[in-house]
């Protein structure tokens, strides 16, 4: 985002953040870079509040139209967004330069044509979507006959199935089946079934995840493999493994990319 905003010669900006790590995090590092990386200074850091709480968003929202900055950095989280922009709506406050975060970048609620006029034009930073190879046929081998939970019944996959058929495991409640339900057999096929869970094609933070967790797995790994004498550490030393550190397996992490 400061690359963005040093390509434009954005130097006036405001910044509207969520109150937690994300948006805390984010603010001190626009607060300590901005200035270094392009000559930039920040008009006002606002916390967006998490409620919709219409009294505070009335106050961000006034010294958001107040100010002479026409950028706005937004590092919040979809709820945030849709109620800050019910505020924004109601003052009518138009022309300014919208910048988002991932948080909410993608959101296609505040994809309409009643927020055009509003946040048309805004750039979004967003998580590079990738393929999870696998993922996809991994999940439709996921079978209640396969994966036992409880005794009762009331594994995650049985209620997955449960809600997804539209079907309940046996014994049902009394006069469930009368009344028209029907009984799960654990054979209905997943494969003809349209749920959000099998799109495996919009994938962004899993996505990290997935790459996080090999990069962990491959370090790991490396430190197993680690000769004594040809080590990466102080006098060519290896990692104790009984007693391995956080900044070990962060230097093999380095090693490695």
């Amino acid at each position: 985002m400061i690359q963005i905003l040093k390509h434009f010669g954005w130097t006036w900006a405001g910044l509207l953040i969520s109150d937690d790590d994300y948006g805390v995090h984010a603010a001190r590092s626009f607060h300590s870079d901005l200035g270094p990386a392009g000559g930039g200074c920040l008009a006002y850091t606002e916390i967006l509040p998490w409620s919709d709480d219409s009294a505070e968003l009335r106050r961000v929202v006034d010294v958001m139209r107040k100010s002479t900055a026409r950028v706005v950095i937004v590092f919040g989280h979809k709820t945030q967004m849709i109620n800050l922009m019910k505020e924004v709506v109601r003052q009518n406050v138009t022309g300014l330069q919208w910048m988002a975060s991932e948080g909410w970048a993608s959101v296609d609620v505040l994809q309409t044509p009643h927020l055009m006029p509003y946040l048309g034009g805004t750039l979004g930073i967003a998580i590079r979507r990738g393929e999870i190879p696998g993922l996809r046929d991994f999940l439709l081998q996921i079978r209640p006959d396969l994966h036992h939970g409880k005794a009762d019944g009331k594994s995650v996959v049985n209620q997955f199935w449960e809600h997804t058929f539209q079907c309940r495991f046996a014994p049902p409640p009394a006069g469930w089946v009368e009344a028209g339900g029907e009984l799960c057999t654990g054979q209905e096929v997943i494969e003809n079934v349209e749920s959000q869970l099998f799109d495996v094609s919009y994938l962004r933070p899993e996505y990290n995840v997935y790459k996080a967790v090999y990069a962990l797995a491959y370090a790991l790994d490396d430190m197993l493999q680690c000769e004594p004498g040809r080590g990466p550490f102080s006098n060519n030393t290896c990692a104790h493994l009984q007693r391995m550190e956080p900044w070990q397996v962060r230097y093999q992490f380095t090693l490695n990319s």
